[in-house]
């Protein structure tokens, strides 16, 4: 995550290279770039590179995921760490995990639990977690943290798919920041081309709202996801 309030359910689907002879099995890494970074509807920098590596065995789960994510011309790193566990019964699926988001360019951080259910094309996923901010309050010389939640209902086809997600943040005993919300609407298009794994979503934020007031909602966003991944 992100910022305060733009903490995503981030997913990404991607295509494979061909895996080299000794390949260990259930390791695989990624790379792709974006041309806006957006993140549960909210934008959190411009075009740019990521690139992961992930680990599974027995339905067990670890990994890590970093993008040049700088916005307002604060070059620098996010780095995403994970962890979790998950299932397939035929056509449904579940996991649960958490999740650190680090960055190089300004003193937050966000931790969260999240759990997804999947089925048939469908998925629901939850996330709930704490934004810290280690600048300490003038007033109380302690860290200040702000506590949110994001849940998503999603539906993916083979090329279309749409989402509709709904974040919360609130005031914690060391927030100092005003209690609000949002929700988020998009539609994606992708598939695999000249062996690219290719994507462009447009969404928009709408009804946003600050300490119960209506604020209204935000411009369309568009953006294209271009990545590859390989077995290593």
């Amino acid at each position: 995550m992100k910022k305060l309030l733009s903490a995503s359910i981030a997913a990404a689907t991607i295509a494979g290279f061909a895996a080299p002879a000794a390949a260990v099995e259930g390791l695989s890494a990624n790379a792709g770039m974006v041309s806006d970074y957006y993140f549960r509807g909210a934008n959190l920098g411009d075009a740019g590179a990521y690139a992961g590596v992930d680990y599974e065995i027995a339905g067990f789960y670890v990994g890590a995921w970093a993008i040049d994510d700088g916005t307002g011309g604060n070059d620098g790193m996010e780095t995403d760490f994970y962890l979790g566990y998950g299932m397939e019964h035929g056509d449904f699926s579940w996991s649960v995990g958490a999740t650190t988001y680090q960055y190089t360019y300004i003193t937050d951080s966000e931790t969260e639990v999240n759990v997804g259910l999947a089925y048939s094309g469908f998925a629901l996923d939850f996330a709930v977690g704490t934004a810290t901010n280690d600048m300490h309050d003038n007033n109380t010389a302690k860290d200040i943290e702000n506590d949110y939640s994001v849940v998503a209902l999603s539906w993916s086809g083979e090329v279309f798919g749409a989402l509709v997600g709904y974040a919360d943040t609130a005031e914690s005993e060391k927030g100092n920041n005003d209690d609000s919300d949002y929700t988020y609407l998009e539609v994606s298009a992708g598939g695999e081309v000249a062996t690219m794994d290719m994507g462009v979503t447009l969404g928009r934020v709408v009804d946003t709202s600050t300490n119960g007031d209506d604020t209204g909602s935000g411009d369309f966003y568009i953006f294209l996801d271009i990545s590859k991944s390989f077995d290593l």
